[in-house]
């Protein structure tokens, strides 16, 4: 059986791990300061959709068709303190553990927001002008500060009628 095409709008999710800054708690007695300067990083959830360099040639069901050469951005809000799952203060399993990072005051240091496929992404079958189109479950590599490939993947769920061997 195929697996689906990946439109415009579909959705990326994943774990990146990004450097952050802020502030700890200072374990030290006092006359010392209350906090201290951290830096480390920590996991952050991606959750965004396939968005950028969709193709203008073809499309499913209206909506464009997302290529290899498309990328993803996160939903509008995901990076916003202190709310957002791609924001300083969302992080988990902080390193440095020690002093433990005061999330609040946490900013996540490196670029984020967009995601590209994976060199090994795309259908080997189907392509458009020359360029793989992306299929359901191809490995997106998101924003990770620390450069590790394939943290997220993409799903099909735009349309359901469009399928082709991988």
């Amino acid at each position: 059986m195929g697996k689906l095409i990946v439109v415009e709008n579909d959705t990326v999710e994943g774990t990146d791990k990004h450097n952050v800054s802020g502030n700890a708690t200072n374990t030290a007695p006092p006359p010392a300061p209350p906090t201290i300067a951290y830096s480390g990083f920590g996991d952050f959830d991606y959750v965004g959709q396939m968005t950028g360099e969709l193709s203008d040639f073809v499309s499913i069901g209206g909506k464009p068709v997302a290529l290899k050469t498309s990328t993803s951005s996160l939903n509008i809000g995901e990076d916003v303190a202190p709310v957002g799952k791609h924001s300083g203060p969302a992080g988990k399993n902080f390193v440095l553990p020690s002093p433990a990072p005061i999330t609040p005051s946490l900013s996540i240091s490196d670029p984020i927001g967009e995601g590209n496929p994976n060199v090994i992404s795309g259908s080997s079958f189907v392509k458009v002008d020359g360029v793989e189109v992306l299929l359901d479950g191809d490995k997106i590599d998101t924003c990770d500060g620390m450069s590790v490939p394939m943290n997220s993947t993409v799903t099909a769920e735009n349309q359901d009628f469009v399928s082709c061997s991988a």
